[in-house]
């Protein structure tokens, strides 16, 4: 009878093991424990479900071609809280007027990121990334972040496809050295002076019923110039002693299906950098990127005859425990609209520089301070524009376009102490952000004849924002 039982027991125990690994491996020791079986019949049972497991497929995925080499999956979800303080100072015929809107507080899922990885062998590979946050601004289809056909060999790689150019250090890869990510950023958000290049166009006039003066005087706010677009990029194979480049030509217009729109409506895109890395402790990076690209409407579906040209310089460095970031922005905004429009506002050239400072106190602990500075040189700028979320209504103020902003940031980060494969692990696969940033804009701008001027009636507005933010990458 003891025999049969124990039989029993054994044969229940492999089954269920197939579906209930860890849960089956406890009822054995409880069985050794109470005499049952011994332990040689645990072990013997153990094998046999792990092999049964590894013929049925549990804990393996499979692709559907054959000729799949390698497959990745990854991704990582952030969780914030964000509050904003609004107060603004009025000022009309020389009397100055304060006031202020309720705090606006929320909770949000930042970013939701699944990542795919096909490579299919002789440097040929497949990436696909989602997003499912809805939160991606910098491009029509938010819910996607990357897809693209990549080749890599010895003399650099080929993307075709969805994928970010190179414009600006807090939104692009511009350097081995330094490397840039949403999940990576040192700051919760990015700046108002990325954010105001690299985030989609959003100017208020957009309809096709509009003249061309009409339809330049309103060419603001943001430029949709860096980020998401669709076309061939390149990159030289990363170089940390020496110079490294790249070069993009894609659809002027962010998006994944915008499509040209007249006859060249291509962008075109170059950077180069020159790497100096001393040793793990000290590394320098200088260098710059040029775009030329067409301007859109916030649809992409009417192009307003106006072009853009520009270029970043940057500056990156790490020496020991100190990181030091900067980079100055600069696109002129050419209108080429015909004489029988030239009332229209004209030319813009806006310009912005970002200077960003981190210091790792510790393996977990980091502090960070960035100070950026916008001017849109009369082009426009909400407030909304640059600080991301912010909807604060109640005050006059809110809607308005400013010319100028700048803001400060100061903010820590925690890293949680992870082991992975027998070594000790701090890095931003999970980790613990918290920030205040004070940004200020002034001098509002109004529209008269199709120009925009100054308002007689000066409004400047300050927002404190807090944010804080949970991540876990895998």
């Amino acid at each position: 009878m003891n025999s049969t039982l124990k039989s029993m027991l054994i044969a229940a125990a492999a089954i269920t093991s197939v579906s209930a690994f860890a849960q089956d491996k406890a009822t054995l020791d409880l069985l050794v424990k109470k005499g049952l079986i011994t332990a040689e019949e645990r072990a013997k049972t153990l094998d046999e479900a792990a092999k049964a497991r590894s013929a049925s497929g549990v804990n393996k995925v499979f692709v559907k071609e054959d000729a799949t080499k390698r497959l990745t999956i990854g991704g990582y979800f952030q969780a914030q809280y964000q509050s904003f303080d609004y107060s603004q100072a009025s000022t009309a015929s020389g009397v100055t007027t304060n006031s202020s809107a309720p705090t606006q507080g929320s909770f949000l899922m930042r970013r939701l990121y699944l990542e795919i990885l096909a490579d299919v062998g002789n440097g040929i590979s497949g990436n696909i990334v989602l997003d499912t946050s809805g939160n991606t601004t910098s491009s029509s289809t938010s819910w996607l972040d990357r897809a693209m056909v990549s080749h890599a060999s010895e003399i650099g790689s080929f993307d075709l496809g969805y994928r970010k150019v190179a414009w600006g250090y807090e939104e692009s890869t511009l350097t081995s050295l330094f490397k840039s990510s949403s999940g990576k950023l040192s700051t919760v958000e990015r700046g108002i002076t990325n954010r105001y290049w690299n985030e989609g166009e959003n100017r208020s006039l957009a309809g096709s019923s509009a003249t061309n003066a009409e339809k330049a005087a309103s060419d603001g706010r943001r430029l949709g110039f860096g980020a998401h677009h669709t076309g061939l990029h390149y990159n030289s194979v990363p170089n940390p002693q020496g110079f490294e480049f790249g070069a993009s030509v894609v659809n002027a217009a962010q998006g994944r299906f915008t499509e040209g729109t007249n006859t060249n409506d291509l962008a075109y895109y170059a950077n180069v950098a020159w790497n100096n890395k001393v040793s793990d402790n000290e590394a320098y990076s200088v260098g710059v990127t040029y775009g030329n690209s067409r301007y859109f409407n916030s649809t992409g579906a009417v192009n307003t005859l106006a072009s853009m040209e520009g270029y970043n310089p940057f500056l990156m460095a790490k020496y020991f425990n100190w990181t030091f970031q900067g980079e100055y922005m600069s696109t002129k905004v050419k209108s080429s609209l015909d004489d029988a429009n030239n009332t229209a506002d004209g030319d813009h050239t806006p310009t912005g520089y970002n200077a960003m400072v981190v210091y790792k106190i510790n393996d977990n602990w980091e502090g960070v301070a960035r100070y950026t500075s916008l001017d849109t040189d009369m082009r426009g700028q909400q407030i909304g524009d640059g600080e991301r979320g912010f909807k604060a209504a109640g005050s006059s103020g809110v809607g308005l376009n400013y010319d100028k902003s700048s803001a400060i940031y100061l903010g820590v980060n925690y890293y949680f102490n992870l082991e992975a494969l027998g070594q000790q692990v701090n890095g931003y696969n999970a980790k613990i952000q918290f920030g205040i940033e004070r940004a200020e804009f002034k001098d509002n701008l109004t529209t008269t004849s199709n120009v925009n001027v100054l308002s007689s009636t000066q409004v400047k507005a300050t927002i404190d924002t807090l944010r804080l933010q949970a991540q876990v990458a895998f």
